[in-house]
Order: structure tokens, then sequence, then C-alpha cells
């Protein structure tokens, strides 16, 4: 789960679902089964993957809490690092 503990702000995460891979059809199912276990707490939807079982959420500590207790539904929440695309700093000629 995530390493550092969230103090009074949000995090980014993602938040992998478990899946069967005999029902790979099931993905928005699942997410909306974790959405609607959320409510009430400070989660906030980032992006839901329509071919992955995964969630981006913005979450506070309430959230990450209800999110360990779903381990029927997640396998592993993840902090989600945010990188600017590469720009080519090659020398142009």
């Amino acid at each position: 789960m995530i390493d550092a503990p969230i103090r009074g702000g949000t995090v980014r995460v993602l938040v992998d679902l478990r899946l069967s891979p005999a029902d790979s059809s099931a993905i928005e199912g699942l997410q909306d089964e974790a959405l609607r276990r959320l409510a009430g707490t400070g989660a906030r939807l980032a992006r839901r993957y329509s071919t992955a079982p995964l969630l981006a959420l913005e979450i506070d500590a309430t959230a990450l809490a209800r999110l360990e207790a779903m381990r029927d539904i997640v396998t592993r929440v993840r902090a989600d690092r945010i990188t600017q695309p590469y720009e080519d700093r090659s020398p142009r000629r």
C-alpha cells in the first residue's frame, strides 16, 4: 500500500483492482464498485482505464483506510508518480 501516511491532505494513487483473467469484461463494474464503496470519503476520480483494472484517484486518509479494507477487490494501492514527457535535449545542428 502507500509508503508514507497521508497527513491532512491528499495524494494521487493508482488502485489495482482484483480481476479474474477469465472475466476481463468486468473492468467497468469493478471500478464502479470501488467508487461506490469510497462514497463519503475524500476520494476523487482522476481517471478510469477501459482496458486495465485500474483507477487513478486523489485520496485522503479516510479513503486510504477504506481502500485498505477492500481486500476482496483491491490488490494494491500505490503512489502515482506523475512525470513530465521526455524532451529531446540533444544539441541541434
